[in-house]
């Protein structure tokens, strides 16, 4: 038993590794504009908070392919259906930036409103966001592509390709984010426009680079059967994307109860994501090789086997989070320093870091563990859970909180969420997950 549970130990650590160094890439791209915009002034950190969280509402469309393409290809790589995969991504790439298109279009027609609701009755506040989230939201259909084509990548198990064309492209952005933001070598200087522009440019570089890692591992998209193989992944997308929406709703409306306690409040809370996000990216890591090493045992027919390398995979990812937690709250003081304006900021983002450090035990359990039932082919049962959550026990309490604490108010409603929702996941996970586990691959 002790050698076997080595032996996924190593299996969940041979694919993590690379994804658990990509995300951290990711997490690069976003401190970056976090501490470049910081340079600018409270108000401008403030609107790219509020522009990221709305362009995460919207970006919850490249759920629906991509999460279908991990699922899908898992489980066609596991049942030796190599021709199935094809199509799969085939038909996201397809599909999936058309679709994102019409989106933009559509985000266009009604930004002003949209940035309003978040923002505030704040001119300025409004004003910069609406600058920075008219440029971010162009890099939908290309992110969805993208991210379509790394989820196939991942789902075989070549995350060493994905973590090199995540670290490229957070390399570039960090480049080109003082270069454009502050005008340097005859440059224009663009603010928290040059933000996006910088993330736009750094996701177009990827597409190239993506298509070409589907070559090497003999996956290049076959557009053939295209409407039958994008509803089979759009069924299996669905969910997931509706539960981002429902999430990032949520999230939008969680980011607008804190809006009411200040610019300084808003500041701080996306200093402290941004620095958390080198905690709970592994987290990600971790739910990545949980979809794809139990998809690829359910398309074999391993149903048992799919258990345990789900369950080896949340002890070790939520070990690591849980270390990384500890780290954070003890360092809090030294890590908000170089990005905090003013003292004001500097405080309350540190008390963030304490709350969310404390609770990333709970949120790796929930990443994981529903990152193992989607691959496992149940893609419904990680949206309920976290939706009915999220609003429960974060943002409708938060509503309330607020107006009595402020922002820490808020923030304790996410600390009670992320642990219900962890343990709620490990329950469902432990009893339930022989019943619940289909092959999606005929």
């Amino acid at each position: 038993m002790l050698s076997r549970d080595k032996e996924l130990s190593r299996e969940v650590f041979h694919i993590a590794w690379p994804m658990i160094i990509s995300e951290l890439g990711d997490s690069l791209y976003s401190i970056a504009d976090t501490y470049f915009v910081s340079k600018l002034g409270e108000t401008p950190l403030a609107a790219v908070g509020v522009g990221s969280y709305l362009s995460w509402l919207f970006f919850v469309i490249v759920a629906l392919f991509s999460t279908g393409v991990i699922v899908y290809v898992s489980q066609a790589f596991g049942a030796k259906k190599l021709d199935e995969a094809r199509r799969a991504i085939g038909s996201a790439l397809l599909i999936g930036p058309l679709v994102a298109s019409g989106v933009v279009a559509g985000v266009y027609l009604f930004m002003p409103g949209l940035v309003s609701l978040i923002a505030g009755n704040n001119p300025e506040l409004i004003a910069l966001t609406v600058s920075y989230f008219s440029i971010r939201i162009l890099a939908l259909p290309a992110l969805t592509a993208e991210v379509s084509m790394d989820g196939a990548v991942r789902a075989v198990g070549a995350t060493k390709y994905s973590m090199i064309a995540v670290l490229t492209s957070a390399s570039l952005n960090m480049v080109l984010d003082p270069i454009i933001i502050f005008g340097l070598f005859g440059f224009p200087a663009l603010g928290i426009s040059g933000a996006a522009l910088a993330t736009l440019l750094s996701i177009l570089y990827t597409l190239p680079l993506e298509l070409y890692f589907l070559l090497r591992l003999n996956l290049l998209p076959q557009f053939s059967e295209v409407m039958s193989h994008i509803k089979k992944v759009t069924r299996i997308g669905l969910p997931t994307a509706v539960e981002r929406f429902i999430f990032s709703l949520g999230n939008n409306a969680y980011i607008a109860f804190i809006a009411r306690a200040g610019t300084a409040a808003l500041a701080a809370h996306q200093i402290g994501i941004r620095i958390e996000s080198f905690i709970y990216m592994p987290g990600f890591a971790f739910a990545v090789a949980a979809s794809a090493l139990v998809g690829q045992r359910i398309g074999a027919g391993d149903i048992k086997g799919g258990k345990r390398v789900g369950l080896e995979a949340a002890k070790l990812g939520t070990a690591l989070m849980g270390v990384l937690g500890v780290i954070v709250v003890f360092a809090a003081p030294y890590l908000v320093a170089p990005f905090a304006p003013d003292p004001k900021v500097g405080d309350l983002a540190r008390i963030y870091l304490i709350l969310a450090g404390l609770s990333e035990p709970g949120l790796a359990l929930a990443m994981i563990l529903s990152g193992g039932i989607r691959g496992g082919g149940r893609t419904v049962i990680p949206m309920v859970i976290n939706g009915v959550a999220l609003y429960t026990l974060r943002v409708i309490p938060a509503a309330f909180l607020v107006d009595m604490y402020g922002a820490v108010g808020a923030w304790s409603a996410m600390f009670i969420d992320v642990w219900v929702r962890g343990a709620i996941f490990l329950y469902i996970f432990r009893k339930y997950f022989e019943k619940l586990a289909r092959r999606v691959v005929k």
